[in-house]
């Protein structure tokens, strides 16, 4: 039997970049990562190092406004447990909200999730994506706005997560006090918070991902990096995501890094496990039948990888087509799909909730089915207790954020 963490399938995964995957993104990759050689991506590397030190130069500014007292921290309207994370690019924030929604709900806690609403038209006032109450002629938490109003995550998370309030707002602090005016939520959960430095937050939790290596990561423009790892010491807890994928040694060496700059820092460790699969296509199929399957893994996520290999560790022979993060699919792109699917000669396409959202209408001629995962800890499960019990003492009135 396997082990929790030991990594993912060696077999490697036919990756196709789609016509629409912006193609500054791939340059970009292909310079910070180093792949790209030759004088004109070694002279933008020393051009985007450079821009690294404005960066910084800005945000310890910014930062230093809040920590030295010239800027007031805005308190929320309810109390907030932040996730976020330190790198550009998908470490699992989402999943980790869907995990603590629920955990919230087991104690009797009427959690609401905030957003900033990524990708989503009009204007960037505070709406509220689903009130998560039944009402006449609706479904309970049904959305109130369509994907292109609230944003594919937001979308999704009303979808998933029927009875908690979704609000969205370019300023966190609007959304969380339209929440606490229009519905029953008692907590903020705040996707994507810890940049968010103005606000004041009951916990701030930030993700780190065991499959990069922090050893070659540099701060933006240069690399992936949002902040230095010595910010880490503002966090509360440290989540380590994708552990199974990185396997023990890179996680006891991830530990060992966040001891070394954040000691005071909880740690816990997870791993995203795939949960359920649903068919659009009206077949029945589950997990256990990706075994030997060939699979067309169609995303539009931050970290495609991760969802890649979820399915090769379920068995399965991956072909990958990736777009940009939080596409927008057309029509078009149904049709490019299924071409790709037929030239591989695929078993089945496979999508993430993130992207089926957004999908249009199409007649497929072979399966498809969107494949749900879930966070599961590892180890640190008491220090994600701890968190569900302070947000219970805040509700009761015992303790203050």
């Amino acid at each position: 039997m396997t082990s929790p963490l030991s990594p993912g399938s060696d077999i490697p995964v036919a990756i196709i970049s789609a016509r629409e995957y912006p193609s500054y993104k791939r340059w970009w990759d292909s310079v910070v990562s180093d792949e790209a050689m030759g004088l004109g991506p070694s002279a933008s590397r020393l051009v985007l190092r450079a821009g690294a030190q404005l960066y910084l130069l800005g945000l310890k500014l910014n930062l230093g406004l809040y920590t030295s007292g010239l800027k007031g921290f805005t308190q929320p309207a309810l109390s907030t447990i932040s996730v976020g994370n330190l790198t550009l690019g998908g470490t699992g924030k989402t999943t980790v909200v869907q995990f603590l929604a629920h955990r919230l709900q087991q104690q009797n806690i009427i959690p609401g999730i905030v957003l900033r609403g990524y990708g989503r038209t009009g204007c960037e006032r505070a709406i509220l994506v689903t009130d998560g109450e039944q009402s006449a002629g609706r479904e309970a938490g049904a959305p109130l706005l369509s994907p292109s109003e609230a944003g594919d995550e937001a979308y999704m998370l009303a979808q998933i997560l029927p009875e908690v309030p979704v609000a969205v707002s370019k300023r966190r602090e609007l959304a969380i006090k339209l929440l606490a005016e229009r519905t029953a939520a008692q907590i903020a959960l705040l996707d994507d918070g810890f940049q968010y430095f103005r606000m004041s937050k009951l916990v701030d939790i930030v993700l780190m991902d065991a499959t990069a290596p922090l050893a070659s990561q540099r701060l933006f423009p240069a690399g992936y990096l949002r902040e230095p790892l010595s910010h880490l010491r503002r966090a509360d807890q440290i989540w380590i995501t994708h552990a199974d994928q990185a396997g023990p040694e890179a996680v006891d060496k991830l530990r060992h890094t966040l001891a070394t700059v954040a000691p005071e820092a909880l740690v816990v460790v997870t791993r995203h496990r795939i949960a359920s699969v649903h068919a659009l296509t009206g077949e029945a199929i589950t997990p256990g039948d990706f075994a030997d399957m060939r699979i067309l893994a169609v995303s539009g996520i931050g970290n495609p990888q991760s969802f890649e290999t979820s399915l090769q560790q379920a068995g399965a022979q991956v072909v990958a087509l990736r777009y940009g993060d939080h596409h927008d699919y057309c029509r078009a792109d149904m049709q490019y799909i299924q071409q790709i699917a037929q030239e591989h000669e695929v078993d089945l396409v496979a999508c993430t909730p993130k992207d089926v959202v957004k999908w249009s209408q199409a007649d497929w001629p072979m399966s498809v089915a969107v494949v749900h995962c879930e966070l599961e800890i590892l180890e640190g499960d008491h220090n994600v207790q701890s968190i569900v019990d302070r947000a219970e003492q805040v509700v009761a009135g015992t303790e203050y954020d």
